[in-house]
């Protein structure tokens, strides 16, 4: 039987587990909301055991090892997470704790860099490309002649911290006017919120769909858009990439998104060339399909633990 993974997709609004498969088939899923702190790790462990315990023992002994997806600066070759500012950690373990609670080696990589080698991969591998992963936090991994550009810790580019209107929002990182005020999940919510929008509105999906007929709503989503734009074009001055590719559950929004964002990009660039932008058809799933790929692939200090 293939070897299976254990993956987490570890996100600021939810945390995503799954056993994933060959072919990147997710065999069994389930979702919690996000609690912050140490509590975060916990709801990580007991997902963990239930989906194990709801395989057949064949199933079971094929679970290779563990991907856990996590947002922050991880330090990758020890499995700790060393400032993750939307779950309020310093300095945690996180892949040891868990491989002792869950008897398998854990892998534990930057949520981008796991969301966007898939979203890569799945794209067809393009030499020069800028891979963004759009959720509660906005990131992206920038690939030059095929290899993605990570930094020195292997944490992917904040590109959500990229600041795009000094005068805009706080953000929770200690600046202004981040992309991620405006073009975050979380934030776009309660901005919405915030300006007397309809309470009932629980979710980026619903935002969108309400921007027909709520000025609100509109306002909200234009903002965003016009985030993104700035912060593409900031990248794409400095390192012009052949291609933007779109992934994680806002670029669910498909059309909504990528039409209005191809515009107010071509109406801002100035000198800027505008490369083509298109999303990754793994949506959501992207964080889960990295973290599990890795998993399978990690060796060495990467992979913390043994098999029970």
């Amino acid at each position: 039987m293939p070897a299976l993974a254990l993956a987490f997709d570890v996100g600021g609004t939810s945390v995503r587990g799954a056993v994933v498969g060959a072919a990147d088939v997710v065999l069994a899923e389930s979702r919690v909301l996000t609690r912050p702190g140490p509590a975060v790790l916990d709801d990580i462990g007991r997902m963990g055991e239930e989906l194990l315990a709801g395989l057949s023992p064949a199933a079971r002994a094929g679970v290779a090892g563990v991907g856990i997806a996590f947002p922050g600066l991880v330090d990758t070759a020890s499995g700790i997470s060393r400032k993750a500012v939307n779950l309020g950690l310093v300095d945690t373990p996180v892949g040891a704790p868990l491989a002792e609670r869950l008897g398998l080696p854990v892998a534990v990589v930057h949520d981008t860099v796991a969301a966007a080698g898939a979203i890569w991969a799945d794209a067809g591998s393009p030499a020069s490309a800028l891979v963004a992963v759009l959720g509660t936090g906005v990131a992206a991994v920038t690939y030059v002649e095929g290899r993605a550009v990570v930094g020195v810790s292997g944490q992917a580019g904040e590109l959500g911290h990229l600041v795009v209107d000094p005068a805009g929002p706080p953000c929770v990182c200690g600046l202004r006017g981040c992309v991620e005020t405006r073009a975050g999940a979380r934030a776009m919510l309660e901005t919405y919120a915030s300006l007397g929008g309809d309470t009932g509105v629980t979710g980026v999906a619903d935002l969108v769909a309400r921007t027909r007929h709520d000025p609100l709503a509109a306002q909200v989503w234009s903002e965003a858009i016009t985030a993104l734009a700035d912060g593409f074009l900031a990248v794409g001055a400095l390192l012009a990439p052949g291609e933007i590719i779109l992934g994680g559950g806002v670029a669910e929004a498909g059309g909504d998104l990528l039409d209005p964002l191809r515009d107010r990009m071509r109406e801002r660039a100035g000198v800027t060339a505008v490369p083509p932008v298109r999303l990754s058809a793994l949506g959501g799933r992207a964080g889960l399909i990295g973290a599990a790929r890795l998993a399978l692939a990690a060796t060495g200090p990467a992979s913390l633990g043994k098999r029970a």
